[in-house]
């Protein structure tokens, strides 16, 4: 009673086809509400390898919150690409330019959307993780 899609295989237009679907699945983008600024912004998500850092980033910090508030701020910054706007940035007389994510936010919603951010590409991994799991244990029982 094995699993039928695990014994399927593959032909070359579905595998151009799963090429096609993840590149859709690369370029995402999310609304985050803020309630201090009672408006939603756009974030888009991080690429892989970006994505891979942040994680490995939060994952060093252990249990300083400056760290990890650090990490948000970054993730945040740069996934929110109106942030990035120079008018912005001197509109607020920021000395650096993520400065701006200390001057709209407070800590709370840093910490929230920069774990959210990093959440959506830990959520793709851990359902990639599932179904391989659930391949390899197909695999086994034939």
């Amino acid at each position: 009673m094995g699993d039928t899609k695990a014994n399927k295989a593959l032909s070359l237009e579905q595998l151009i086809a799963k090429k096609t679907q993840r590149d859709a699945a690369k370029v995402a983008y999310k609304n985050l509400m803020s309630e201090s600024l009672e408006g939603e912004l756009v974030a888009k998500k991080p690429d892989r390898e970006t994505a891979i850092e942040y994680m490995d980033n939060m994952t060093s910090c252990g249990e300083s919150v400056k760290e990890i508030y650090a990490v948000c701020k970054e993730v945040v910054y740069n996934s929110i690409k109106m942030l990035q706007k120079t008018e912005l940035h001197e509109a607020y007389n920021c000395s650096t330019p993520d400065q701006i994510v200390d001057e709209l936010f407070e800590i709370e919603e840093v910490l929230d959307f920069g774990t959210k951010i990093i959440d959506w590409n830990e959520e793709g991994i851990e359902e990639a993780k599932q179904k391989l799991d659930k391949e390899v244990k197909a695999e086994i029982k034939n």
